[in-house]
């Protein structure tokens, strides 16, 4: 047999082989996506730098680039305005090989459920929520009202006799309304949109109850405010003695969860080694420690698990702004 011959079945027969067996022509795309990341990850944050969302997209960033968790660094980007949504629009638009994503909060919901934007929790791959951090609802310390029970007994023998700042048709104006409409009470509104403002109005007399982060209240107390309620699922570490509206018998929690999201239909093999990233970094004991110090709550929340909550949240605050008539 001459070398032509031989060497033209060869060629024959591995190219039969090679039809004979499609797989192979998916090795390169297999090899790529085991390769994942290949380059920079860009984290998106709604909001410029400095803020809670994303301080905690940073540390959490920077932990698993120091310890090297995924083979490419994740780089913080900000886009802030339209309620997060320009953020939300770049990763919606962006490939899905998990190169681009996203760290929000359930202002998303807000947003939402205000009809500010169509923006939702099913438009997105949900990778989990790493921690969250719930509010308290704070009144003057030399206020007569001492606990929950004291605002609810006083509210509903003199309907709206307390003022609640609140800035309208934000996170304070819903979690109000939802505790009220739990509890069968009704306050008084005055316009206090940050927490700043809303810390002037109360110890300035202008307002009797005021809504502040966790992080914010321990900052504020020196100020004369003492809080009556935490909103979290369980209490803080760090404010032992304030007990949950949960605990008193309303059912209202907002955890305003640190929520990691990629764009629909991520690549699966992706969104797995970013989740188990997460997971690692919030489960570490520097993040717990940062955490806690911060007055937040460092746990992990699976993806899927993460969408249904996150759904279950939306529906009432939809309910909560229907029946209020609360509009942004």
């Amino acid at each position: 047999m001459s070398l032509f011959k031989s060497t033209r079945r060869t060629i024959l027969g591995l190219a039969v082989a090679a039809a004979a067996t499609p797989g192979w022509l998916a090795l390169g795309t297999s090899e790529a996506a085991a390769e994942f990341p290949n380059k920079p990850i860009k984290v998106y944050v709604g909001f410029k730098p400095g803020g809670r969302t994303d301080t905690i997209a940073r540390k959490i960033s920077q932990y698993i680039n120091d310890n090297e968790l995924l083979a490419q660094p994740m780089v913080i980007v900000n886009k802030p305005g339209a309620a997060s949504a320009n953020a939300a629009r770049e990763v919606l638009s962006a490939d899905q090989d998990g190169h681009t994503i996203m760290h929000w909060s359930h202002g998303m919901l807000i947003s939402n459920a205000l009809g500010v934007n169509e923006i939702h929790p099913e438009d997105f791959t949900s990778l989990g929520f790493s921690g969250g951090g719930s509010p308290v609802w704070a009144v003057r310390s030399d206020s007569e009202i001492k606990s929950l029970n004291d605002l609810v007994t006083k509210l509903k023998a003199e309907p709206e006799s307390l003022v609640e700042a609140v800035g309208i048709g934000t996170v304070p104006h819903l979690i109000g309304a939802w505790l009220a409409d739990s509890a069968g009470f009704k306050t008084r509104l005055i316009g206090a949109p940050g927490g700043a403002d809303r810390l002037a109005r109360l110890i300035g007399g202008n307002a009797d109850i005021a809504l502040f982060s966790a992080q914010e209240y321990k900052k504020f107390q020196p100020n004369g405010v003492n809080a009556v309620v935490f909103f979290g699922a369980e209490r803080l570490a760090n404010l032992p003695d304030v007990p949950t509206a949960k605990e008193l018998g309303y059912d209202v929690v907002w955890a305003n969860p640190a929520w990691w999201l990629g764009p629909k239909d991520m690549d699966p093999e992706a969104a797995e080694k970013l989740s188990a990233a997460i997971k690692t970094a919030i489960e570490s004991d520097e993040m717990k420690a940062w955490f806690s110090e911060n007055s937040l709550d460092p746990y992990w929340t699976a993806g899927p698990e993460a969408t249904e909550q996150s759904l279950a949240v939306l529906t009432t605050l939809k309910k909560v702004a229907e029946d209020n008539n609360i509009k942004k």
